[in-house]
């Protein structure tokens, strides 16, 4: 394996047992970010995480290589290194020959997926009477048997309206945490260049829990009922607040954006993703600085104009894109 390669794969590793510091937690996020093929390798580590950490015979490695090929199924995209992929193959070959012939690493699914570029907003139902509202820049992706069990992938933010079935929840999963439904209707926030991931529930409960490869080592569950905000930290921290405005909360899905004590840097980020484009802020004191205010299909222009009024800023533009700037600078 390239030394390259190698420092990505301990830092996936990582990443997936929750012992990624924050540095390394914002590393893994910028990279499933620059390709939809990270994503996919992502899934399969941890897939080969989850079987490595059963019980299982022994067999011969050249049988379990080939039965680790045939199972992921998958082939590198061009931006997705062909090395890396290698190893993840070697190390399924390795998991397979400890797990025999138990058929844990199946064939790599199909997907369907949603998604929304910039300044878009879009509304689906599955096929199981669920409603999904899915924000600017975000994707919710499922495999081809949705419905036998109902495990949604999402990068980005949606608001879940969730169809009733006690026979199977239905799971929300991000790259850094896994939301069951309890019977609710829940927002997840878990866009790539944010620190945690929030879940807002705005009917019912959920718990919300973080993505480990192996039940022994998941921490217990936070459950989450109407009105409650649970944010998962990078290190796996757990946190809860409750009585949250649920309006606000769910505002984006009506079209409006409500900020409520929102530092800049935050605001910023959102702007982009609503409006297609390039914000810079002079200085982190300046992103630092929080803003509560609701903006309802307003121009970019206005909206940058009632921020600079109420922060206290000047609004400059250079090169296609705009920066903040404190007054008198």
């Amino acid at each position: 394996m390239a030394p390259e390669d190698e420092r990505l794969y301990l830092l996936l590793d990582r990443y997936l047992t929750g012992d990624a510091s924050t540095a390394d937690a914002a590393a893994v996020r910028e990279w499933l970010a620059q390709d939809s093929g990270h994503v996919l390798l992502l899934d399969d580590l941890r897939l080969i995480r989850r079987a490595a950490a059963e019980r299982a015979p022994t067999s011969r490695t050249d049988g379990a290589w080939a039965k680790a090929v045939d199972a992921l199924g998958v082939a590198p995209q061009a931006r997705v290194s062909r090395r890396l992929l290698a190893a993840a193959l070697a190390a399924a070959a390795a998991v397979t020959a400890l797990i025999g012939g138990r058929g844990l690493l199946r064939r790599a699914p199909r997907w369907s997926e949603y998604a929304t570029t910039a300044a878009q907003r879009m509304v689906v139902r599955l096929q199981d009477g669920t409603q999904v509202t899915i924000a600017p820049r975000s994707r919710v992706r499922y495999t081809t048997d949705y419905g036998t069990h109902r495990d949604l992938y999402l990068d980005g933010e949606a608001y879940f309206q969730v169809a009733p079935d006690s026979r199977h929840p239905l799971r929300v999963h991000t790259a850094q945490s896994v939301t069951e439904d309890l019977g609710t209707a829940f927002v997840v926030r878990a866009y790539a260049d944010q620190v945690a991931t929030e879940v807002v529930v705005a009917e019912g409960r959920v718990a919300l829990s973080r993505a480990d490869t192996a039940a022994a080592s998941r921490a217990p569950a936070l459950v989450l009922e109407a009105r409650d905000l649970g944010r998962l930290e990078p290190g796996g921290g757990l946190t809860l607040r409750r009585g949250v405005d649920v309006g606000r909360q769910l505002a984006w899905t009506r079209g409006v954006l409500a900020f409520d004590g929102t530092p800049l840097g935050e605001v910023v980020r959102t702007l982009e993703r609503w409006y297609n484009v390039e914000i810079r802020v002079a200085d982190s004191a300046l992103a630092a600085r929080r803003l509560t205010a609701t903006f309802q299909s307003e121009s970019i222009d206005l909206v940058l104009q009632r921020i600079a009024l109420t922060v206290g800023l000047r609004v400059e533009r250079a090169d296609g894109s705009v920066i903040l700037l404190r007054n008198g600078r």
